[in-house]
């Protein structure tokens, strides 16, 4: 059965999603992150190319010819073909058939709008059957 994680009260949402990214990656697993929106696409891409001083985590859009060769791939949407990709939530949208996905990493905001939908799928996955795992990061250092 797909995992879900929940990771609530995080402040600095791109700088964590980076760091999950990282973690999926260098664990040899691929992942699949939605955003948004094309704007926040790209500006979560600049960060993973910048993110450390050292180190690389390879990312393309979903929609790249590279896509089925790179460990990390970026999307506005569910649409991409999910199977054995971690799906790391930045959007406010609940996935479609979100079992096609070993695991979900739902990450939320601070501000009491992204609380407001983060809840709406937390009842979805809840009402599907699924088995939630929380995280309040809220006293975690996450920069």
């Amino acid at each position: 059965m797909t995992r879900i994680d929940f990771y609530t009260d995080v402040a600095a949402l791109y700088p964590f999603a980076c760091r999950a990214a990282r973690t999926v990656y260098r664990k040899g697993e691929r992942m699949l992150i939605v955003l948004p929106d094309e704007a926040a696409l790209r500006g979560f891409s600049a960060q993973l190319w910048a993110y450390g001083d050292t180190e690389f985590i390879p990312h393309c859009a979903a929609s790249d010819v590279l896509a089925a060769e790179t460990p990390v791939l970026l999307a506005t949407d569910f649409a991409v073909a999910a199977e054995g990709l971690v799906l790391l939530n930045l959007s406010p949208a609940f996935p479609d058939s979100p079992q096609r996905f070993p695991r979900i990493l739902e990450v939320v905001g601070t501000d009491d709008a992204s609380k407001a939908v983060a809840r709406q799928r937390y009842r979805r996955y809840l009402d599907s059957g699924f088995e939630i795992h929380h995280h309040n990061m809220s006293d975690a250092r996450h920069d």
